[in-house]
């Protein structure tokens, strides 16, 4: 077991170092996929009643547990994870990032049935995962948090499932408060999709934090 108190895991920030992901072996990484592993095996089963009310009974205790340790945004370790893959963030198929520049970045990315759209990736995941590649690289090198103004992709054929993927960024232009990004995914040589995406660099009254007032209504 770790110590919480000497890891720097246990209280990321929102500045993004943006550079090659790592592996990670510790008590939060664990529970992340662990996570995941759950999302997998519910979208594959096909359960009795029985099971399923047992299952849901045993998430609900895990629920239950983790709300205990709730903090707000600022302070939650979930897709601060900047060094690891998937930045454990449960949501997004899990991101490795293999090469950083200034101006441009590759990555890995492999999907089970969580994210099947019929036995290819469903479309809306392409992209999340354009989005998560694409933004890291537009507000990383110092460059001031911009948020995404659009994505434009086109899907040029269906992406396997269990299969690795490339993905490709690429910063193309600044104008003023707009980057101008564009990437691609691959199965091996195929294109799967392309996209080209524009970042906004943010005012100071829009980096307030929007939802806080919010936090809670669901529950």
């Amino acid at each position: 077991m770790t110590d919480p108190t000497t890891l720097d895991i246990w209280n990321p920030g929102w500045p993004d170092p943006f550079r090659p992901t790592v592996g990670a072996d510790d008590e939060y990484a664990d529970l992340v996929d662990a996570l995941r592993e759950v999302q997998e095996a519910v979208t594959r089963s096909r359960p009795t009643p029985e099971a399923a009310a047992e299952a849901a009974a045993a998430l609900r205790v895990v629920a239950r547990r983790m709300r205990e340790f709730e903090v707000d945004e600022d302070e939650q370790i979930a897709g601060k994870r900047w060094e690891t893959p998937g930045k454990a963030h449960s949501l997004a198929p899990v991101l490795h990032i293999d090469t950083v520049t200034d101006t441009a970045a590759t990555g890995r990315v492999t999907v089970g049935r969580f994210h099947s759209g019929r036995y290819a990736m469903n479309g809306g995941v392409t992209p999340l995962i354009f989005d998560e590649l694409l933004a890291r690289l537009a507000n990383s090198a110092g460059r001031p948090w911009g948020r995404t103004a659009y994505l434009n992709v086109s899907f040029r054929a269906l992406a396997p499932l269990h299969t690795e993927l490339t993905v490709t960024a690429e910063l193309v232009r600044q104008e003023g408060r707009k980057r101008f990004l564009r990437g691609a995914m691959y199965h091996g040589d195929v294109l799967v999709a392309d996209v080209e995406g524009l970042w906004v660099e943010l005012k100071p009254e829009q980096t307030q934090n929007i939802s806080k007032d919010l936090e809670g209504r669901e529950r």
